[in-house]
């Protein structure tokens, strides 16, 4: 159940030479975090690039599982069990996403992520044997763990928790909600292909995103539209397999994997758009969904007030895509 990171394309003209009231510029600020590149885009008279730095190193320090330092690796390790603010909030959501996905979405899932060298530690990549697997499922589950008084209580020591499938859908809502709380109405924060977009862009009107066309092997600076949409006050994640995965006597092994099997989902499902209010449950859906195929997904999909999702799909042979019954409203 490791999310895919799908670089959504984003099409913004003249940001810097344009403005949003005929006084004020937009500004544009790009560097990178969490292992990938962040792009921000705001309407201001003032500069808070500073600021905004400071903001993702504070994230980092709480749920990188690449820094040896941060809360979450401590947590992993039980050298402590205090929460701040942050790690609480990622717990709250993912125990919600893993209820309302029946278990399919699981950020306990991370020794098995490990052994199929998919996650922070790093080596060779290999298919695991059965035994290994069947071993370290005993230790996933998000029954086996509970917040209380600010504290993560694990009732199996052995408990290991990965943040990627959340992690920087929830870092676009903390840069997003420091702006607004700036008085900026008009901005894009775009971290690893999370997306928050508000108000309008540099020409007056809604932001205009692409989707990434599944071309195995693409990258960041290589990549293709499948389509494009336009939205405002909303956020958009895709996640897919076409990326990051591994081959075994002709074989692929995509990286989205089933916390309850131990292995990569094999469905029908090449990536999985959603646009929600929020980031980081529009990237913890957009994880589970990759993992339970496109029925089960569309039908969570419908159920869910102010979801939207575009799914790419290959049955019968052939490429299709599947849209939610409120999704031209984007295109």
């Amino acid at each position: 159940m490791l999310k895919g990171k799908i670089y959504i394309g984003i099409v913004i003209v003249a940001l810097l030479a344009a403005s949003c009231d005929r006084k004020v510029e937009y500004i544009r600020y790009s560097g990178p975090t969490q292992g990938t590149m962040f792009n921000i885009t705001y309407c201001s008279d003032t500069n808070y690039n500073t600021e905004i730095d400071s903001l993702l190193q504070t994230f980092c320090r709480s749920l990188s599982n690449y820094d040896s330092t941060s809360l979450i690796s401590r947590i992993n390790r039980n050298e402590t069990d205090s929460l701040d603010a942050l790690t609480e909030e990622f717990f709250i959501v993912s125990k919600e996403v893993w209820t309302n996905t029946d278990g399919i979405f699981d950020v306990t899932v991370a020794p098995i992520v490990n052994a199929w060298g998919f996650g922070w530690k790093r080596h060779e990549t290999h298919i695991p044997d059965s035994t290994v697997i069947a071993s370290l499922l005993q230790h996933v589950g998000m029954d086996k763990l509970e917040i209380a008084n600010g504290r993560i209580v694990k009732h199996d020591p052995d408990i290991q928790i990965i943040t990627n499938a959340i992690a920087q859908g929830m870092s676009v809502d903390y840069v997003s909600d420091f702006l607004k709380s700036k008085g900026i109405n008009n901005f894009l924060v775009e971290i690893g292909g999370e997306i928050y977009c508000s108000g309008k862009n540099a020409q007056g009107k809604d932001w205009k995103i692409g989707i990434d066309k599944p071309i195995e092997g693409s990258g960041y600076d290589y990549r293709e539209n499948q389509i494009k949409i336009h939205m405002s006050d909303m956020a958009v994640n895709t996640s897919g397999n076409y990326r990051k995965f591994i081959e075994d006597g002709g074989k692929k092994f995509g990286h989205s994997i089933n916390p309850t099997t131990g292995y990569p989902a094999e469905n029908e499902m090449i990536s999985a758009t959603v646009a929600y209010p929020d980031c980081i449950r529009a990237d913890a859906y957009a994880t589970a969904f990759m993992v339970m195929g496109a029925e089960k997904a569309m039908e969570i999909v419908e159920s869910i007030d102010g979801m939207e999702a575009y799914f790419i799909v290959h049955e019968d042979g052939e490429t299709k895509t599947v849209e939610s019954s409120g999704f031209m409203k984007y295109e």
